[in-house]
Protein backbone atom coordinates (compact mmCIF):
# COMPACT_ATOMS: atom_id res chain seq x y z
CA UNK A 1 0.00 0.00 0.00
CA UNK A 2 1.13 3.64 -0.51
CA UNK A 3 1.73 5.59 2.05
CA UNK A 4 -0.07 8.22 1.40
CA UNK A 5 -3.06 5.95 1.49
CA UNK A 6 -2.36 5.59 5.60
CA UNK A 7 -5.39 7.61 7.12
CA UNK A 8 -3.05 8.83 9.59
CA UNK A 9 -6.00 11.19 11.11
CA UNK A 10 -7.92 7.91 12.19
CA UNK A 11 -4.72 6.17 13.65
CA UNK A 12 -4.37 9.56 15.77
CA UNK A 13 -8.16 9.58 16.85
CA UNK A 14 -7.99 6.25 17.57
CA UNK A 15 -5.26 6.06 20.04
CA UNK A 16 -6.57 9.56 21.34
CA UNK A 17 -9.94 8.13 22.12
CA UNK A 18 -9.04 5.13 23.59
CA UNK A 19 -6.67 6.72 25.82
CA UNK A 20 -8.60 9.73 26.86
CA UNK A 21 -11.80 7.02 27.30
CA UNK A 22 -9.20 4.97 30.06
CA UNK A 23 -8.55 8.39 31.72
CA UNK A 24 -11.44 9.61 31.94
CA UNK A 25 -12.94 6.04 33.46
CA UNK A 26 -10.15 6.23 36.18
CA UNK A 27 -10.52 9.77 36.78
CA UNK A 28 -14.59 8.59 37.42
CA UNK A 29 -13.18 5.53 39.46
CA UNK A 30 -14.81 3.15 37.33
CA UNK A 31 -14.44 -0.46 37.41
CA UNK A 32 -12.97 -2.12 34.33
CA UNK A 33 -12.15 1.67 32.99
CA UNK A 34 -10.05 -0.17 29.92
CA UNK A 35 -13.78 -0.79 28.81
CA UNK A 36 -14.37 3.07 27.86
CA UNK A 37 -11.05 3.02 25.47
CA UNK A 38 -12.55 -0.48 23.59
CA UNK A 39 -16.38 1.14 23.13
CA UNK A 40 -14.39 4.25 21.91
CA UNK A 41 -12.78 2.78 19.44
CA UNK A 42 -15.39 0.88 18.53
CA UNK A 43 -17.41 3.95 18.18
CA UNK A 44 -15.26 6.22 15.13
CA UNK A 45 -16.89 5.73 12.40
CA UNK A 46 -15.86 6.98 8.80
CA UNK A 47 -18.28 10.39 8.96
CA UNK A 48 -20.27 12.03 11.72
CA UNK A 49 -23.66 11.28 10.94
CA UNK A 50 -22.40 7.73 10.76
CA UNK A 51 -20.88 8.05 14.64
CA UNK A 52 -23.93 10.08 15.84
CA UNK A 53 -26.21 7.31 14.84
CA UNK A 54 -24.18 4.27 16.57
CA UNK A 55 -23.74 6.11 19.21
CA UNK A 56 -27.35 6.31 19.52
CA UNK A 57 -28.28 3.05 18.50
CA UNK A 58 -25.43 1.47 21.29
CA UNK A 59 -27.13 3.56 24.04
CA UNK A 60 -31.01 2.48 23.20
CA UNK A 61 -29.47 -0.98 23.10
CA UNK A 62 -28.14 -1.14 26.24
CA UNK A 63 -31.15 -1.61 28.05
CA UNK A 64 -32.58 -4.63 26.34
CA UNK A 65 -28.93 -6.13 26.71
CA UNK A 66 -29.06 -5.04 30.61
CA UNK A 67 -32.46 -6.70 30.60
CA UNK A 68 -31.53 -10.03 28.77
CA UNK A 69 -28.75 -10.22 31.31
CA UNK A 70 -30.24 -10.04 33.98
CA UNK A 71 -33.30 -12.37 33.48
CA UNK A 72 -30.57 -14.36 32.24
CA UNK A 73 -28.46 -15.04 34.75
CA UNK A 74 -31.37 -14.80 37.72
CA UNK A 75 -32.82 -17.78 35.97
CA UNK A 76 -29.46 -19.61 34.91
CA UNK A 77 -26.91 -18.44 37.52
CA UNK A 78 -23.27 -17.15 36.45
CA UNK A 79 -22.52 -20.28 34.37
CA UNK A 80 -21.24 -20.37 30.90
CA UNK A 81 -24.45 -21.44 29.23
CA UNK A 82 -25.49 -18.48 30.56
CA UNK A 83 -23.21 -16.47 28.09
CA UNK A 84 -24.69 -18.36 25.43
CA UNK A 85 -28.50 -17.74 25.98
CA UNK A 86 -28.00 -14.81 26.07
CA UNK A 87 -26.18 -14.17 23.22
CA UNK A 88 -28.65 -16.07 21.38
CA UNK A 89 -31.25 -14.05 22.74
CA UNK A 90 -29.97 -10.59 22.43
CA UNK A 91 -28.20 -11.24 19.03
CA UNK A 92 -31.82 -12.35 17.49
CA UNK A 93 -33.17 -8.75 19.27
CA UNK A 94 -30.13 -7.19 17.22
CA UNK A 95 -30.95 -8.89 13.66
CA UNK A 96 -34.73 -8.13 14.64
CA UNK A 97 -34.33 -4.24 15.23
CA UNK A 98 -31.20 -4.20 12.40
CA UNK A 99 -28.81 -3.18 16.07
CA UNK A 100 -26.10 -5.62 15.00
CA UNK A 101 -23.20 -3.23 15.00
CA UNK A 102 -24.48 -2.99 18.93
CA UNK A 103 -23.82 -6.22 20.22
CA UNK A 104 -20.14 -6.40 20.67
CA UNK A 105 -19.82 -3.13 22.80
CA UNK A 106 -23.00 -4.16 24.65
CA UNK A 107 -21.90 -7.96 24.89
CA UNK A 108 -18.43 -6.75 26.59
CA UNK A 109 -20.57 -5.20 29.67
CA UNK A 110 -22.49 -8.14 29.88
CA UNK A 111 -19.69 -9.61 30.33
CA UNK A 112 -18.37 -7.39 33.19
CA UNK A 113 -21.90 -8.36 35.13
CA UNK A 114 -20.71 -12.39 34.73
CA UNK A 115 -17.02 -11.53 35.83
CA UNK A 116 -18.36 -9.94 38.86
CA UNK A 117 -21.70 -12.00 39.33
CA UNK A 118 -23.39 -9.51 40.28
CA UNK A 119 -26.25 -7.38 38.80
CA UNK A 120 -25.97 -4.99 41.57
CA UNK A 121 -27.81 -1.28 40.68
CA UNK A 122 -23.98 0.00 41.24
CA UNK A 123 -22.69 -2.04 39.06
CA UNK A 124 -25.32 -1.49 36.37
CA UNK A 125 -24.64 2.44 36.40
CA UNK A 126 -21.00 1.93 36.47
CA UNK A 127 -21.83 -0.17 32.76
CA UNK A 128 -23.75 2.58 32.14
CA UNK A 129 -20.82 5.47 32.04
CA UNK A 130 -18.60 3.02 30.55
CA UNK A 131 -20.47 3.13 27.90
CA UNK A 132 -21.43 6.67 27.72
CA UNK A 133 -17.63 7.83 28.46
CA UNK A 134 -16.81 5.94 25.40
CA UNK A 135 -19.08 6.62 22.75
CA UNK A 136 -18.71 10.44 24.08
CA UNK A 137 -14.45 10.29 23.49
CA UNK A 138 -15.52 8.46 20.12
CA UNK A 139 -18.33 11.79 19.58
CA UNK A 140 -15.58 14.13 20.53
CA UNK A 141 -12.82 12.80 18.11
CA UNK A 142 -15.43 12.45 15.16
CA UNK A 143 -16.01 16.23 15.39
CA UNK A 144 -13.44 17.16 13.19
CA UNK A 145 -14.00 15.89 9.72
CA UNK A 146 -11.69 17.55 7.59
CA UNK A 147 -13.62 18.73 4.44
CA UNK A 148 -13.19 16.71 0.96
CA UNK A 149 -14.66 19.29 -1.19
CA UNK A 150 -11.40 19.76 -3.06
CA UNK A 151 -10.89 16.01 -3.52
CA UNK A 152 -14.21 15.74 -4.50
CA UNK A 153 -13.86 18.57 -7.32
CA UNK A 154 -10.34 17.21 -8.59
CA UNK A 155 -12.29 13.82 -8.97
CA UNK A 156 -15.15 15.90 -11.13
CA UNK A 157 -13.14 17.34 -13.04
CA UNK A 158 -10.75 14.22 -14.07
CA UNK A 159 -14.44 12.03 -14.67
CA UNK A 160 -15.66 15.29 -16.94
CA UNK A 161 -11.81 15.29 -19.06
CA UNK A 162 -12.56 11.49 -19.31
CA UNK A 163 -15.90 11.86 -20.61
CA UNK A 164 -14.84 14.15 -23.26
CA UNK A 165 -12.06 12.12 -24.11
CA UNK A 166 -15.19 9.37 -25.02
CA UNK A 167 -16.95 11.27 -26.57
CA UNK A 168 -14.36 12.96 -28.67
CA UNK A 169 -13.14 9.65 -29.90
CA UNK A 170 -16.77 8.72 -30.69
CA UNK A 171 -17.17 11.57 -33.23
CA UNK A 172 -14.28 10.36 -34.56
CA UNK A 173 -14.43 6.71 -34.87
CA UNK A 174 -17.99 7.45 -36.01
CA UNK A 175 -16.79 8.69 -39.66
CA UNK A 176 -13.60 6.55 -39.79
CA UNK A 177 -13.22 3.88 -42.51
CA UNK A 178 -14.39 0.67 -39.95
CA UNK A 179 -11.22 -1.28 -41.44
CA UNK A 180 -8.94 1.62 -39.71
CA UNK A 181 -11.46 2.66 -36.86
CA UNK A 182 -10.68 1.32 -33.24
CA UNK A 183 -14.01 0.09 -32.23
CA UNK A 184 -13.18 -1.10 -28.71
CA UNK A 185 -14.10 1.51 -25.77
CA UNK A 186 -12.02 0.71 -22.85
CA UNK A 187 -14.53 2.76 -20.01
CA UNK A 188 -12.44 0.84 -16.89
CA UNK A 189 -11.21 4.53 -15.95
CA UNK A 190 -14.43 5.84 -15.78
CA UNK A 191 -15.64 3.34 -13.62
CA UNK A 192 -12.28 3.71 -11.17
CA UNK A 193 -12.98 7.37 -10.87
CA UNK A 194 -16.81 7.17 -10.72
CA UNK A 195 -16.23 5.05 -7.29
CA UNK A 196 -13.73 6.91 -6.18
CA UNK A 197 -16.06 10.04 -6.30
CA UNK A 198 -19.11 8.06 -4.90
CA UNK A 199 -16.92 7.31 -1.60
CA UNK A 200 -16.58 10.91 -1.30
CA UNK A 201 -19.66 12.11 -1.67
CA UNK A 202 -21.29 9.42 0.66
CA UNK A 203 -18.17 10.77 2.94
CA UNK A 204 -19.42 14.42 2.75
CA UNK A 205 -23.12 13.94 2.60
CA UNK A 206 -22.22 11.99 6.07
CA UNK A 207 -20.21 14.75 7.77
CA UNK A 208 -23.06 17.39 7.70
CA UNK A 209 -25.01 17.33 10.78
CA UNK A 210 -26.91 20.28 9.79
CA UNK A 211 -28.09 20.04 6.11
CA UNK A 212 -28.76 16.77 3.95
CA UNK A 213 -25.65 17.69 1.62
CA UNK A 214 -27.16 15.80 -1.49
CA UNK A 215 -25.30 17.60 -4.34
CA UNK A 216 -22.55 15.52 -5.15
CA UNK A 217 -24.41 12.10 -4.14
CA UNK A 218 -27.03 13.27 -7.03
CA UNK A 219 -24.57 14.17 -9.23
CA UNK A 220 -22.71 11.32 -9.13
CA UNK A 221 -25.44 8.51 -9.88
CA UNK A 222 -26.43 11.38 -12.76
CA UNK A 223 -23.18 10.44 -14.03
CA UNK A 224 -22.83 6.83 -13.35
CA UNK A 225 -26.27 6.94 -15.30
CA UNK A 226 -24.74 8.64 -18.15
CA UNK A 227 -22.10 6.37 -18.37
CA UNK A 228 -24.54 3.74 -18.71
CA UNK A 229 -25.42 5.73 -22.10
CA UNK A 230 -22.15 5.59 -23.29
CA UNK A 231 -21.91 2.07 -22.82
CA UNK A 232 -24.69 1.46 -25.55
CA UNK A 233 -22.91 4.32 -27.68
CA UNK A 234 -20.24 2.84 -28.21
CA UNK A 235 -21.55 -0.01 -28.80
CA UNK A 236 -24.19 1.01 -31.35
CA UNK A 237 -21.05 2.64 -32.96
CA UNK A 238 -19.21 -0.92 -33.90
CA UNK A 239 -23.02 -1.81 -35.83
CA UNK A 240 -22.03 0.63 -38.27
CA UNK A 241 -21.08 -0.83 -41.72
CA UNK A 242 -19.77 1.89 -43.38
CA UNK A 243 -20.24 5.94 -43.11
CA UNK A 244 -23.34 7.40 -44.05
CA UNK A 245 -23.63 10.63 -44.89
CA UNK A 246 -25.65 11.36 -41.76
CA UNK A 247 -22.64 10.24 -39.96
CA UNK A 248 -20.97 13.59 -40.36
CA UNK A 249 -23.57 15.62 -38.62
CA UNK A 250 -24.41 13.21 -36.10
CA UNK A 251 -20.02 13.36 -35.27
CA UNK A 252 -20.14 17.02 -35.41
CA UNK A 253 -22.96 16.97 -32.62
CA UNK A 254 -20.87 14.57 -30.39
CA UNK A 255 -17.59 16.91 -30.68
CA UNK A 256 -19.72 19.53 -29.53
CA UNK A 257 -21.09 17.59 -26.62
CA UNK A 258 -17.67 16.59 -26.02
CA UNK A 259 -16.58 20.32 -25.79
CA UNK A 260 -19.59 21.43 -23.69
CA UNK A 261 -19.24 18.27 -21.03
CA UNK A 262 -19.59 20.09 -17.70
CA UNK A 263 -21.89 19.89 -14.48
CA UNK A 264 -23.46 23.25 -15.07
CA UNK A 265 -24.95 23.03 -18.91
CA UNK A 266 -28.60 23.88 -18.95
CA UNK A 267 -28.61 21.41 -22.11
CA UNK A 268 -31.20 23.56 -23.82
CA UNK A 269 -28.88 24.15 -26.59
CA UNK A 270 -27.60 20.68 -27.11
CA UNK A 271 -31.51 19.28 -26.55
CA UNK A 272 -32.69 21.69 -29.18
CA UNK A 273 -29.68 20.65 -31.94
CA UNK A 274 -30.09 17.18 -31.48
CA UNK A 275 -34.12 17.49 -31.72
CA UNK A 276 -33.60 19.75 -35.33
CA UNK A 277 -31.03 16.83 -36.62
CA UNK A 278 -33.47 13.76 -35.60
CA UNK A 279 -36.27 16.17 -37.48
CA UNK A 280 -33.99 16.25 -40.57
CA UNK A 281 -33.18 13.13 -40.74
CA UNK A 282 -36.68 11.65 -40.61
CA UNK A 283 -36.74 13.86 -44.10
CA UNK A 284 -34.11 12.16 -45.91
CA UNK A 285 -34.88 9.60 -48.71
CA UNK A 286 -35.73 6.43 -47.52
CA UNK A 287 -32.65 4.07 -47.12
CA UNK A 288 -32.15 1.45 -50.81
CA UNK A 289 -30.08 -0.88 -50.13
CA UNK A 290 -30.25 -3.70 -47.38
CA UNK A 291 -26.71 -2.30 -45.99
CA UNK A 292 -28.06 2.00 -46.20
CA UNK A 293 -31.32 0.53 -43.91
CA UNK A 294 -29.13 -1.08 -41.18
CA UNK A 295 -27.16 2.26 -40.95
CA UNK A 296 -29.69 4.28 -40.74
CA UNK A 297 -31.46 2.11 -37.82
CA UNK A 298 -28.43 2.18 -36.34
CA UNK A 299 -27.90 5.94 -36.29
CA UNK A 300 -31.31 6.11 -35.16
CA UNK A 301 -30.50 4.14 -32.14
CA UNK A 302 -27.17 6.61 -31.64
CA UNK A 303 -29.46 9.67 -31.75
CA UNK A 304 -32.39 8.00 -29.26
CA UNK A 305 -28.89 7.20 -27.10
CA UNK A 306 -27.60 10.78 -27.31
CA UNK A 307 -30.95 11.93 -26.24
CA UNK A 308 -31.20 9.71 -23.42
CA UNK A 309 -27.72 11.28 -22.13
CA UNK A 310 -29.33 14.49 -22.65
CA UNK A 311 -32.24 13.70 -20.43
CA UNK A 312 -30.41 12.27 -17.90
CA UNK A 313 -29.08 15.71 -17.48
CA UNK A 314 -32.17 17.54 -17.69
CA UNK A 315 -33.67 15.62 -14.92
CA UNK A 316 -30.49 15.95 -12.59
CA UNK A 317 -31.22 19.55 -13.32
CA UNK A 318 -34.54 19.76 -12.36
CA UNK A 319 -33.57 17.50 -8.91
CA UNK A 320 -31.51 20.39 -7.65
CA UNK A 321 -32.66 23.67 -5.59
CA UNK A 322 -31.96 27.11 -6.58
CA UNK A 323 -29.68 27.40 -3.05
CA UNK A 324 -27.87 23.99 -4.75
CA UNK A 325 -27.35 25.99 -7.95
CA UNK A 326 -26.11 29.23 -6.56
CA UNK A 327 -23.55 27.45 -4.05
CA UNK A 328 -22.72 24.58 -6.80
CA UNK A 329 -22.65 26.09 -9.90
CA UNK A 330 -20.28 28.54 -11.71
CA UNK A 331 -23.30 30.29 -12.93
CA UNK A 332 -20.88 32.29 -15.79
CA UNK A 333 -20.58 28.39 -16.90
CA UNK A 334 -24.01 27.85 -18.61
CA UNK A 335 -22.55 25.84 -21.99
CA UNK A 336 -21.85 22.79 -20.51
CA UNK A 337 -22.96 19.54 -20.74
Amino acid sequence: MNIKQIDFLRIFKIAAAASIGCLLAVLFQLQTPTSAGIIAILSLQNTRRETFSLVARRIFSFFPSMAVAIIVFYLMGYQIPSIFVYLILFAGICELFSLQNTLVSNTVLVLHLYAAQSVHPALLVNELLLLLTGTSCGILMNLYMPGNSAKIRRAQSELEQIFRNTFHRIARDIVMDKQLACTFFDLSDLDLILKKLEKEAHENQGNTLLSDEQYFVKYVEMRKNQKLVVEKLCQNIRLLHDVPIQAHAISHFIEDVSIKFHESNNTQELMQKLTEMQTSMQKEPIPVTRTEFENRAVLYRILYDLEELITIKKRFIETLTPDEIKRFWNTSQNCCQ
